[in-house]
């Protein structure tokens, strides 16, 4: 199975929701996690490498996939091995469109979009979406609100959900904005982080289960 956190635009919280939905899924699944850090920052990677100084077992293993290859996944063995593995298969990738991440995004089973209802995000993510269609992308593709303010009135919100359920599953449970996850680590999740994550989490799991037919 291949899940992978994937946008348009940076500054969404897609690798820390990334790292949490790793660390989540862990500890609540019997399936082998394995990551892979797609994306040129590696931010995934190099958090975990420095939680290694952490006297905490690690979860899972974290890979890095060379920028430099330009096309990684011309071996389609590999790529359609990690899709039919019973291992969870986590990918994340940049927050930007490049044409060597097109074979993960048109194989994966799962591609998780966190969004933002700023104009810049909103704008970002439809042209995700298109590229996702151009693509002929077979994903099922999950949306998911994240740094949600639960104070604040979003005047585009109903407009964007609307646009959004044309073309996936939104989740009716957002990621609020809290500060506890700006300390995430790659080695647990705390209560406040876990609260904070579990409603999503459970959604997001029992529609991977309910549309794969499988109990992660």
């Amino acid at each position: 199975m291949i899940i992978t956190f994937a946008t348009q635009k940076g500054g969404t919280g897609k690798t820390t929701l990334a790292i949490a939905f790793a660390n989540y899924i862990s500890v609540s699944s019997k399936r082998k996690i394995n990551v892979f850090d797609f994306d040129f920052q590696k931010s995934f990677y190099h958090k975990w490498k420095e939680d290694e100084l952490m006297d905490i077992p690690k979860l899972y293993d974290v890979e890095i996939i060379e920028e430099e290859n330009e096309q990684p996944f011309t071996d389609f063995e590999t790529l359609i091995g990690l899709k039919e593995s019973e291992d969870i298969n986590l990918f994340d990738l940049a927050g930007t469109l490049d044409v060597k991440y097109s074979d993960l995004l048109i194989y994966s089973d799962f591609i998780v979009i966190p969004f933002e209802y700023s104009n810049v995000s909103v704008k970002s993510t439809l042209v995700f979406i298109n590229f996702l269609g151009l693509m002929e992308s077979q994903a099922e593709r999950v949306f998911i609100r994240s740094k949600y303010d639960k104070g604040y009135k979003y005047l585009n919100q109903e407009s964007m959900d609307a646009e959004i359920r044309k073309y996936g599953t939104l989740l009716k449970s957002p990621v609020f904005k809290r500060n506890c996850l700006q300390t995430i680590d790659t080695r647990k999740l705390n209560y406040e982080q876990k609260y904070a994550v579990k409603n999503s989490f459970t959604e997001l799991i029992d529609h991977i289960n309910n549309t794969l037919e499988i109990n992660l």
